[in-house]
């Protein structure tokens, strides 16, 4: 029997940061057959400010495993553009959860390369970067500790999760077969996963047919997307049965639906 684990207090008595509690989620529609929602998470609250969303986010991945069956991946983006707290985070507790190194990769951006001289001279002067290899942590320590890593990093802008009624061992397959028809570069094909990076820029217009593939077998996909300011969810079967369930209230405004969490 699968226990869920409770996220622990902490002492935010002393803590400075501002404390907005992340509560809402939106419908964004539909692309190339994905429900689209999406929870505005601005990052550098204080951490107690994403207990509703840690909460919320374990009892929706908790759904999927115990009641559908699924299986669940948990995944860690520590980069260049990463947070210290996720890096002191991932340090602090990487022997528990047995990270191993893969790539993510954006379906709707150029296929990842060795820099070239042009790259050199193009790096953004304002902010001193160019192309960022995207690492990514897969966190390899049992189901209890795959979901205690996204509980624990949440609001830092570094989980990703999947969850498949497919073995993780031939989603992962299956997934690395596509990105190996896209990526070039021999030293880019020598990781032994590759995950799909999503953004909201990417669902303005419908996925386009590459992009649909790295997303085949995906039952769910959870991101904290930095370049959104929040975390996007998608999935291949519209949630709003699901999310009243697990306790959400419905607060429809307009054409776009909303929803409260832990309402």
């Amino acid at each position: 029997m699968f226990v869920k684990q409770t996220p622990a207090k902490e002492d935010t008595s002393q803590d400075i940061r501002r404390y907005l509690p992340v509560t809402d989620l939106y419908s964004e529609g539909k692309s190339r057959g994905l429900h689209c929602y999406f929870i505005p998470a601005p990052r550098g609250l204080r951490p107690d400010s994403y207990d509703p969303v840690r909460a919320f986010l374990l009892e929706l991945v908790s759904y999927f495993t115990s009641r559908l069956d699924c299986n669940h991946e948990s995944f860690i983006q520590i980069g260049q553009a990463c947070e210290q707290a996720a890096t002191q985070l991932f340090s602090e507790n990487a022997r528990d959860w047995m990270p191993e190194t893969g790539l993510g990769v954006w379906p709707h951006r150029p296929a990842p390369r060795m820099w070239k001289m042009e790259d050199m001279e193009n790096i953004d002067s304002a902010s001193g970067t160019g192309p960022i290899l995207n690492s990514l942590f897969r966190v390899m320590a049992d189901a209890q500790a795959r979901l205690g890593a996204m509980t624990t990093i949440a609001g830092t802008g570094s989980g990703v999760q999947i969850i498949s009624h497919l073995d993780s061992t031939k989603l992962l397959r299956d997934m690395k077969e596509v990105f190996l028809s896209f990526i070039q570069d021999r030293v880019f094909r020598i990781f032994p996963w590759y995950v799909p990076l999503l953004e909201k820029a990417m669902l303005a217009e419908p996925l386009d047919l590459f992009a649909a593939d790295a997303m085949r077998g995906i039952t769910l996909y959870i991101r904290e997307s930095r370049e959104d300011d929040g975390i996007l969810i998608l999935s291949i079967e519209p949630l709003e049965d699901i999310l009243a369930h697990v306790g959400c209230k419905s607060m429809e405004r307009g054409n776009k639906s909303k929803w409260k969490l832990g309402a």
